[in-house]
């Protein structure tokens, strides 16, 4: 009733500028460097000294497991979530889990985020999700600098690798069929661990793009986008603000992937799809074409 409507402000329709700079005019570093960067990732394979920490029967669904495992740097301990599914029998194909922005924040592992990633369980697959360096409860606090941030994404890179030592040590594993899932954060860095590490045979990527302010070319995901060779599925929202359609394309277009084995999916949504079931549906299709159906 208090409301006093003033007509028009043209200025409120006006379009925000963003200075994102052009995603065509970056260039990858030459390979001669990029193999230069790839020995930042490089880690001595010690022993796992793997250890069961605790298991959860809870659902209906799954299995989980909480694994640790000595981290490639550091002395440190990684702990890892194993999860099995009761739909399937072993030898299970595998995705590795990479989380969002999320895990930044959230304090413990205790508090996965589930609704994101389950689908992969319920399809029949194993899904294993690692606690990555500077996320739940291994945060680091305050802000990084370019340095620091090289060396967080580093050992990320490194958590993930040291992963898939621990899934070479299970016979419950199908080590042949091991696939790369993530939502926003670890879909931009995805180039990154695709193009180091062979053992990953497909991936999907959601809420993805192109990044390229503000990574130091160790970590720089144009520099090491030409290296990839794996069938790589990108799918965002129609009205991805985080990820522009030029960034989209100009990710797909840097992939070494073989054309034909490259695809890029528009769904209803914004950076995260409404249509998570849509979502769900392309992922899925995707690892049954490349990685296989699940017996």
């Amino acid at each position: 009733r208090l409301v006093s409507n003033l007509g028009a402000a043209p200025d409120a329709a006006r379009p925000i500028a963003r200075i994102m700079g052009d995603p065509k005019s970056v260039v990858p570093a030459p390979k001669a460097s990029v193999d230069v960067y790839r020995r930042f990732y490089d880690y001595d394979h010690t022993p796992l000294n793997a250890r069961a920490d605790a298991v959860d029967d809870s659902s209906p669904y799954w299995r989980k497991e909480r694994i640790s495992i000595d981290a490639a740097y550091g002395r440190e301990r990684l702990p890892l979530n194993v999860f099995l599914p009761r739909n399937a029998s072993p030898p299970f194909q595998t995705i590795v889990v990479f989380p969002s922005a999320y895990a930044l924040t959230a304090r413990s592992s205790e508090l996965l985020d589930y609704s994101r990633f389950d689908f992969i369980m319920r399809s029949g697959r194993a899904a294993v999700y690692p606690v990555y360096q500077g996320t739940y409860e291994r945060q680091i606090a305050g802000a990084l600098g370019p340095s620091e941030r090289r060396d967080l994404y580093v050992q990320m890179a490194k958590d993930l690798f040291r992963a898939l030592d621990y899934l070479e040590s299970r016979t419950d594993i199908d080590v042949r069929h091991l696939g790369y899932y993530s939502l926003s954060m670890g879909a931009y860095f995805a180039p990154v661990p695709l193009a180091i590490d062979s053992r990953l045979k497909a991936a999907v990527l959601a809420s993805g793009g192109l990044r390229y302010t503000g990574f130091p070319p160790e970590i720089h995901p144009t520099n090491f986008a030409p290296e990839v060779r794996v069938p790589v599925l990108l799918i965002n929202g129609k009205d991805d603000f985080q990820a522009p359609p030029a960034a989209q394309a100009r990710l797909l277009e840097l992939l070494g992937t073989p054309a034909e084995q490259k695809k890029a999916v528009l769904l209803d949504g914004g950076h995260v799809p409404n249509d998570f079931r849509g979502l769900v549906r392309e992922a899925l299709d995707w690892f049954d074409k490349y990685l296989g159906p699940v017996k």
